[in-house]
């Protein structure tokens, strides 16, 4: 359960203000220095460990712009959820975040690396120039980490929503997702074996063009660029399936959305996890109309943010863990909770609650500038993927983490670049709409030679 952030920066980052802003943020983030274990009181509780041990791993590497992080395994019932690795090179690095999900989820991690680089910012920006700002973080918040109250109107909404809590559980059992077919050369279990098969992350970052294209196409159609993301993903798997030799059948496709679940009263919190899921299913036989797919989609997504449906989550998981073995009983009955997981975390800059000086929209950090950022998160059991996506000074970042006991290095770079090749048909298809109308509109106001 440990999800995964890079930081590509230029210029040379220094290791001891590093260190430094490091050992500051983890002081900041009481469970990032804590474990979990069992208490009279409760099933479990973070303790916190006294000697966090060695967290930051660095490594001179000139070739960091293209260091592949490998996977890492973090044991949150002895070790603190976080290690950071560093390939450091004079004039770029590439720094690695493994945090574990039970103590931070995809927004805080942002928050974390702002905060790291605005630490950092701070210690070696030039006395004369610009300097991140940042707020830190209050501690006592987290006491509220799992009190998602809201208004009265948005509670009477939730009351509805739970009347139906019913019928999405059995929904939820009864309907068994597909999973994403294994590769070939995977099926034997020996993935793996290479640097390239324990990659952590693969990422790729589209152009400032394409993804203002994709946003217009969006807004053509009337939907979110987030609803396009997901029907992209229903319909890339059950392509990816019917490609595999899979037949069409009757069978859903579901694809889990994280849903951040703060409030007002969670500003300032350190980091911790305050997410939850919606759940996107679709009849494979659904995806034979692409048109009226991305409309159910658009309607199902107002729906839940309106309803904020994600405290249906969570609530059935607070009733699961008070009955002993309840939990365990409902995950056993359904092993395969997902297709994949598609995480939006939008603009990333506005993730931070701090600023940053700009150079060309990226964050100036005193010497250094962040050139890009990628962040995926982990991949639950029997859910073969998760994407996650954001777009950072115009460009949108995608990346993606397999199963490599299911799907080799090279099957899951085809998974990313057949996903990658849907979004990049469409932001062509608008770009050709945009050229027609110009025409048009060129040749309507060329006067007439006949009066």
């Amino acid at each position: 359960m440990v999800f995964v952030l890079t930081v590509h920066v230029s210029g040379h980052l220094l290791r001891q203000h590093f260190e430094l802003s490091l050992q500051e943020l983890v002081d900041d983030h009481p469970l990032l220095r804590s474990r979990i274990a069992p208490s009279a009181e409760s099933d479990w509780c973070w303790v916190p460990i006294e000697v966090p041990g060695e967290i930051l791993e660095w490594q001179p590497n000139n070739a960091a712009s293209t260091f592949v992080p490998p996977q890492r395994r973090i044991n949150i019932r002895e070790e603190a959820g976080i290690h950071v690795l560093v390939a450091a090179g004079e004039q770029q690095s590439q720094v690695v975040l493994y945090l574990h999900h039970a103590c931070c989820d995809g927004l805080a991690a942002l928050q974390l690396v702002g905060e790291l680089f605005a630490r950092y910012g701070q210690q070696t920006a030039d006395p004369a120039g610009r300097r991140p700002e940042f707020e830190r973080p209050d501690p006592s918040v987290l006491l509220l980490r799992d009190n998602y109250d809201v208004g009265d109107a948005a509670a009477i909404r939730q009351k509805r929503s739970l009347r139906r809590v019913i019928g999405k559980v059995s929904r939820l059992l009864l309907r068994k997702p597909v999973r994403i077919e294994a590769s070939h050369g995977a099926k034997d279990g020996r993935a793996g074996a290479t640097p390239a098969e324990s990659a952590a992350i693969q990422s790729h970052t589209l152009s400032k063009s394409t993804y203002r294209a994709l946003r217009a196409w969006s807004a053509r159609q009337g939907v979110s660029v987030n609803d396009v993301f997901l029907r992209e993903m229903i319909l890339h798997v059950r392509e990816w399936n019917l490609q595999a030799g899979v037949p069409l059948g009757k069978r859903w496709v579901r694809i889990a959305v994280p849903l951040s679940m703060r409030t007002s009263r969670h500003e300032r919190m350190p980091a911790a996890n305050v997410v939850s899921y919606a759940l996107v299913t679709r009849n494979e036989h659904d995806c034979s109309h692409p048109e009226t797919l991305l409309q159910s989609i658009h309607q199902q997504t107002s729906d839940v943010l309106y309803n904020r449906e994600g405290i249906v989550c969570l609530k059935l998981f607070r009733l699961l863990r008070r009955v002993r073995g309840a939990m365990s009983l409902f995950l056993s009955l359904k092993p395969v909770l997902s297709s994949a997981v598609l995480a939006n975390v939008g603009d990333v800059r506005r993730r931070f609650s701090g600023r940053f000086p700009l150079q060309n929209g990226r964050w100036v950090a005193g010497n250094v500038v962040i050139e890009n950022i990628h962040g995926v998160a982990p991949v639950r059991p029997n859910t073969r993927a998760a994407m996650s996506i954001g777009d950072y000074a115009g460009e949108l970042s995608i990346s993606l983490r397999t199963d490599r006991l299911v799907l080799t290095a090279e099957a899951s770079e085809r998974f990313l670049q057949g996903y990658l090749s849907r979004l990049m048909q469409l932001a062509a298809e608008e770009a050709t709409t945009s050229l027609d109308q110009r025409t048009a509109g060129t040749v309507d106001e060329v006067p007439s030679e006949i009066p």
